[in-house]
């Protein structure tokens, strides 16, 4: 099994609150969101699990070398952060790049390239920069490359961090190692989206020297514990130890990492039970009982941030009349579709939030099932014997199985939904052009809840994410208050009364937010999860 070193914790196929909804005949039983949240506390609060010193006196120390095989199910799509909208291209990064601060398994925030920060006042942050630390080209890691970047994200045409950091009026080099962040208003959310890719440090002479070349090369980029090798198109992509690390504490043991990507999940997951690769990234639920029977791989169920929905488009018929919106709600069984097409890996979504978050409210519960109602809202919204429209998705079997399930499930509500079956930059390229009346939106989810809501829902024009074309004024004022406010007891109550008005509204519909199994070869060793479902291996080893 993973062996989980630093916290001392070995992954163990019976003693997770999840084997016992997921095994076999028990893959019908319904996961409680008491259930999902036991398995955040197993995954994030790891030195529960077992007596830490006997996990000190068993584990072997970890050793240098050997090649990490992983499979995605798609090709990453740039080796540049401030272009990026792929979660896959997360999952490269965490390993080439780092972020001005960083998670822990808990979701705090911790140091990360800024080795410490001050708040002197609401509108500006001051960060302490680590001293010592080299891009991988040999440059310096500074106040100045730091400052490069953030403006960079702010002004490059082509940047999918512009409303990440809109906020951010300014950046004031104090020293070669302190900068100050000037801020437009007050922003609680800030030091949580600096986490991924908005916080993720370039080198600014790669940029200046070959800017272009950098989407498919990333040579001499980062300053994390791997630097990129090669990236063989629709074969590999490949990255190395960085013999020069600046953090001497635990890994890089790796000597490389292949990424391979293979969409199809069978094939994939054949790969990993055949030896040929080590990890995968995501384990469909379909198979998850099947590979926990399997005794030579293993099975780590990572808690999620994730919230996977339909966006309604408010803009055009017939979704730009609310109780038709509400009607669909009400026609859809969110308990049989997680149960049926999830297979329970995973809860029904009240909204946005996780139940992984601290802002997630557990006393508002998801919408009901409620023909009745779905047919008064029939009535009320002009369509009485019901109406058709399209929903898009994306051309993979779960989508495919849940769309056809919401199919029939509205069709006891005499609605008719068409479905439009799209590969992903479709999927993509519909959305940002509102080239639809439904579509599919599976968001990996954030550490700080504005990074699930605050883009989907705000006016601001240029909101790449609110594809539903939403414009409320008090949804709008509650968003900014989300981020003015930082008591966190505060933001949570907003948060509720956003819910709750997003459930009313309905921009989107959302439907389970998903646990996250990701399978191992039992040669892989030292692997952490953090709820964010990114894969780094800094401490990873190969027994």
């Amino acid at each position: 099994m993973p062996s989980f070193i630093g916290r001392q914790y070995t992954a163990r196929r019976t003693a997770s609150p999840s084997d016992h909804n997921l095994r076999g005949s028990a893959m019908t039983s319904k996961v409680s969101r008491r259930d999902f949240l036991e398995v955040c506390a197993a995954a994030s609060a790891l030195t529960l699990m077992g007596s830490a010193g006997e996990a000190r006196a068993q584990a072997p120390a970890p050793k240098k070398g050997g090649t990490l095989r992983v499979g995605f199910y798609i090709e990453a799509a740039t080796m540049d952060p401030h272009l990026s909208g792929s979660k896959i291209d997360r999952q490269i990064y965490h390993n080439i790049y780092e972020p001005l601060v960083t998670l822990d398994v808990k979701l705090g925030i911790r140091p990360g390239l800024a080795e410490s920060w001050q708040q002197p006042d609401p509108r500006t942050l001051v960060f302490k920069l680590r001293r010592g630390v080299k891009f991988h080209d040999g440059t310096d890691f500074n106040a100045e490359a730091a400052r490069f970047n953030v403006n960079r994200m702010k002004t490059e045409p082509k940047s999918v961090r512009k409303g990440e950091v809109a906020n951010i009026d300014s950046v004031d080099v104090v020293d070669a190692y302190t900068i100050k962040v000037n801020l437009k208003k007050p922003d609680a959310a800030l030091l949580a989206t600096l986490t991924d890719r908005a916080g993720m440090m370039i080198s600014p002479k790669v940029v200046q020297e070959r800017g272009g070349e950098l989407e498919r090369n990333a040579t001499g980029a980062g300053t994390g514990p791997f630097e990129f090798v090669e990236w063989v198109k629709d074969d590999h992509l490949l990255i190395k130890r960085h013999e020069a690390y600046w953090n001497k504490h635990g890994g890089p043991y790796l000597d490389r990492i292949r990424y391979r990507p293979i969409p199809d999940d069978t094939v994939k997951l054949q790969s990993l039970q055949a030896g040929e690769i080590d990890v995968i990234d995501y384990v469909q639920p379909r198979d998850v009982a099947r590979v926990r029977a399997d005794k030579s791989v293993a099975v780590v169920d990572v808690p999620s941030l994730a919230a996977f929905s339909y966006q309604l488009n408010h803009t055009r018929p017939p979704f730009n009349t609310k109780a038709l919106r509400q009607a669909v709600a009400y026609g859809v069984d969110l308990d049989q579709i997680v149960k049926g097409v999830w297979l329970n890996v995973g809860v029904p979504a009240n909204g946005p939030i996780p139940p992984t978050s601290w802002a997630y409210d557990r006393s508002i519960p998801p919408i009901k099932r409620d023909l009745a109602r779905a047919k008064a809202k029939l009535a009320e919204g002009g369509r009485p014997g019901g109406f058709e429209f399209t929903m898009t998705t994306n051309n993979i079997p779960i989508n495919v199985q849940e769309a056809e399930v919401i199919q029939a499930q509205l069709a006891e509500a005499s609605i008719t939904m068409k479905i439009k079956l799209v590969d992903s930059a479709t999927l993509l390229s519909d959305g940002n052009s509102k080239n639809f009346e439904m579509i599919s939106y599976q968001w990996s989810g954030r550490p700080d809840p504005d990074g699930n809501i605050y883009q989907f829902f705000k006016t601001t024009p240029g909101t790449s994410l609110n594809w539903s074309g939403i414009s409320n004024p008090t949804i709008d004022a509650i968003l900014d208050k989300t981020r003015e406010v930082s008591n966190q007891v505060e933001r949570k109550k907003l948060y509720a009364e956003l819910t709750k008005l997003l459930q009313e509204e309905l921009p989107m519909l959302y439907i389970v937010h998903p646990i996250e199994p990701k399978a191992f070869s039992l040669r892989v060793q030292g692997y952490e999860p953090i709820p964010d479902g990114m894969m780094r291996f800094k401490d990873v080893w190969l027994r």
